[in-house]
């Protein structure tokens, strides 16, 4: 059974072919005006012939029905039964016009041809049939009517081009032939281009689709992904690309990658290094500032673009943030120069602390049984100070080294730091620098309250020695949910084992940290001061890191530096 195309189509395509059908008519009718008018010029005709009358008012009957249609064009309710009543009113003003012409004689019968391929391109098959149906009939009846002398045409032929009734059969069935023969092309055409267009569209979906899909899919990964051409001009650049390096892809379309990328400006450049791309090694890692001054360590895997035919057309680059990977390894090899390291100090303390202790005891019996001159008590003085002295060394290696040594218990974190506060406020030597405190809410953690004063004790000492002992300190405590935790900090602490923290921050207004030693201010022995054996900080990280809470810096030069602290807590509120 064939489907039945023009119900299957929507309103708008009718129309449109409607539209066509109205400026064709348009065209036919003026074109006729055009020849009707040079007739009479040419030939002399009257302005009020017979002829010319009735072929000018079939013509303004055209233009009327045409504005006629063009007001109803959007306002009828189908739009089908509209075409058929302009196609069917066409084959009326045809048959007119054939009969105005000379009647079976008339060459305008070529016309028929015209509305029956109009109705089969609307309407299609059916429309075809019945339209050349119709042109049958009229055409059969213009004949007949003639031949019997009932009706006559206006423009009168000569008699001896009068056909016999033979001819005039064979006339009639090659016309009415036609009629069906091209209903029938052409309506096969036509539902053949339907089916064709019906096709092409169901492709278009699945290649629309398909490229959503890909697209998708590259906006969706993770990984930043970028093109580049021949001329390593970027051509696409990925979400994530986007998100990693901060830049938005119509700021660097077109753009060489070499002005977005510095450092790739050295891949397969520099001969040697350890950046120069080559096949077998697809894979290397450059440093990259954003534009909010963060520094990156990208890594990067390259590979040839190509087109279907297998062309070179350019790079593929495919690229991850591996700055928290870098924190990462740092973290462990830290932890592990930690761990080593006291390992050493648990060993030498036992080692030395009795000898020590004996040596210190031996000095204070012969200082106080001997009768020593002034200067002789003074090296009595400086041995004893140097002997305390190591023995706070040894006590240092001993909580650097094994800081879980000590008994924890529940304690409220701002009274501790109240009191380490008022300690190092009341010193003498720190009376310059003003303390701001922010202590906000009751934080309960589970920890030893000396280890807990001598993390903050540590970190006021080191930040009074950076402000030259006078300028600003500000403490600020608060509890926080998981929840409101950065990814960043949320990959550096055990957030499945507590919901609360504690987050403790620890600002001053000194010289900052050189940039080239942030990275190894937690580092044990490690120290800028002329005084002091680098031991400070590696016991605020050790011990931070037994509670399993996190530390971490931000220094500008000049400017101050601030320690954010993270603590599992106990409390809510």
């Amino acid at each position: 059974m064939t489907p039945n195309y023009s119900l299957q189509e929507p309103r708008e395509v009718i129309l449109k072919r409607i539209k066509w059908l109205m400026l064709l008519r348009l065209m036919l009718a003026t074109f006729s005006l055009g020849t009707a008018v040079l007739i009479q010029i040419t030939k002399g005709k009257p302005y009020l012939d017979t002829y010319l009358v009735s072929l000018y008012a079939i013509i303004g009957m055209v233009y009327a029905l045409n504005l006629l249609y063009a007001f109803l064009l959007n306002r009828v309710k189908s739009v089908r039964t509209f075409a058929y009543i302009q196609i069917f009113m066409d084959v009326l003003l045809i048959t007119g016009l054939i009969n105005a012409t000379g009647g079976i004689r008339s060459v305008f019968s070529l016309f028929y041809y015209l509305s029956i391929i109009s109705a089969s391109i609307i309407l299609y098959r059916k429309g075809g049939i019945i339209i050349a149906t119709v042109s049958s009939v009229l055409y059969g009846l213009i004949v007949g009517l003639e031949y019997y002398g009932i009706f006559q045409p206006l423009y009168e032929i000569p008699d001896d081009a009068i056909y016999g009734i033979t001819s005039l059969l064979f006339r009639v069935v090659m016309n009415v032939t036609a009629f069906y023969f091209i209903a029938m092309l052409s309506s096969f055409l036509s539902e053949q281009a339907s089916k064709s267009d019906e096709a092409l569209k169901i492709k278009e979906i699945d290649y629309h689709k398909l490229e959503i899909l890909y697209r998708n899919i590259v906006e969706s990964i993770n990984s930043g992904l970028l093109t580049v051409d021949e001329e390593n001009k970027i051509t696409s650049f990925n979400r994530a690309a986007e998100d990693i390096t901060g830049h938005n892809f119509s700021d660097v379309y077109g753009v060489k990658i070499g002005s977005v990328l510095p450092d790739l400006q050295e891949i397969g450049q520099s001969p040697g290094s350890g950046k120069k791309y080559d096949t077998m090694n697809p894979r290397f890692e450059i440093s990259f500032k954003r534009k909010d001054g963060r520094i990156l360590h990208l890594g990067f895997s390259k590979a040839v673009l190509k087109d279907v035919g297998g062309d070179s057309k350019g790079d593929i680059y495919v690229f991850q943030d591996l700055t928290k990977l870098k924190e990462m390894e740092e973290h462990v090899k830290l932890v592990d120069k930690l761990a080593a390291i006291g390992r050493f100090a648990t060993g030498m303390a036992h080692e030395i602390r009795n000898p020590l202790a004996s040596m210190s005891g031996s000095v204070q019996v012969l200082k106080d049984s001997l009768k020593l001159d002034a200067d002789n008590q003074r090296l009595m003085n400086i041995v004893l100070r140097e002997t305390n002295r190591l023995d706070q060394l040894l006590s240092d290696f001993i909580l650097f080294a094994r800081p879980d040594d000590r008994r924890k218990e529940s304690v409220e974190l701002n009274n501790i730091l109240d009191d380490t506060i008022q300690l190092f406020s009341y010193n003498p030597q720190y009376g310059d620098i003003n303390v701001i405190k922010n202590l906000h809410g009751k934080i309960m953690i589970e920890a030893d309250p000396q280890q807990i004063k001598q993390v903050f004790w540590n970190l006021f000492i080191n930040a009074a020695q950076s402000m030259d002992h006078k300028g600003a300190l500000v403490v600020n405590t608060e509890i926080v949910h998981q929840d409101s935790l950065s990814k960043g900090v949320k990959s550096r602490l055990d957030t499945n084992s507590n919901e609360f923290w504690s987050h403790i921050i620890v600002s001053d207004t000194g010289r900052g940290i050189p940039k080239k030693y942030t990275d190894k201010i937690f580092d044990p022995f490690f120290t800028t001061k002329d005084r002091g054996i680098g031991l400070g900080l590696a016991i605020v990280y050790r011990i931070i890191e037994s509670y399993r809470g996190n530390i971490s810096v931000k220094s500008q030069e000049n400017k101050g530096t601030s320690f954010t602290i993270y603590l599992p807590s106990i409390s809510k509120h």
